[in-house]
């Protein structure tokens, strides 16, 4: 195979990968990084219980922002799920999450693919990461596998390995986080405290 189709096959699989999937709720897997970066919402939430909802197919939760690590200019009171009847629909228990997701029409509304997480189901490092996600929100990461994950880059771009499935497949880069450094170049990091 010549070199000018396998790069042009890695650029299509990490453009692909970068993208979303939600075809009976499929989702491709992602870096808690991407997701934050993609996120219009990323706030430590109570959730106290569900409300009437406006929206058919929806079902409302009244919460209470604890702690926001990204939001629009907007205070949020009430999130929406898809229905549990739906294949992407979740259901909420009272307590705290970390919620991250997108804005639709000025409302949140989540399902399976976006990231929905108890608080106390969160490593001390993934809560610490949280306030640092947005200084690399600059940089991409990048899907690669095999001998691709050899390359060495000097870009705005961090590689994290996934197996053949599409399965994160990269402990180091999980418990990592990716910044830019010297020249603009990012790469991972890892904090310990």
């Amino acid at each position: 195979m010549s070199a000018a189709v396998t790069l042009a096959l890695l650029f299509f699989l990490s453009v692909a990968l970068n993208e979303q999937v939600t075809e009976g709720c499929t989702c491709l897997p992602k870096h808690p990084q991407q997701q934050f970066c993609a996120s219009d919402i990323v706030i430590r939430a109570k959730v106290i219980g569900k409300v009437p909802s406006t929206l058919p197919q929806l079902t409302a939760y009244k919460i209470q922002t604890i702690q926001t690590f990204r939001q629009l200019n907007k205070r949020i009171q009430v999130i929406y799920t898809r229905s549990t009847q739906t294949s992407c629909g979740i259901n909420l228990e009272n307590g705290e999450y970390l919620l991250l997701g997108p804005v639709e029409d000025g409302r949140v509304i989540l399902d399976l693919c976006d990231r929905v997480e108890p608080w106390n189901q969160l490593s001390r490092v993934q809560k610490m990461y949280l306030s640092m996600y947005q200084r690399g929100c600059v940089c991409e990461i990048s899907p690669c596998t095999g001998a691709s994950c050899l390359i060495e880059m000097l870009q705005k771009k961090c590689l994290m390995r996934v197996n053949n499935s599409f399965i994160l497949d990269d402990e180091e880069a999980l418990q990592s986080i990716c910044l830019p450094g010297s020249g603009g170049f990012c790469r991972w990091r890892k904090f310990l405290k």
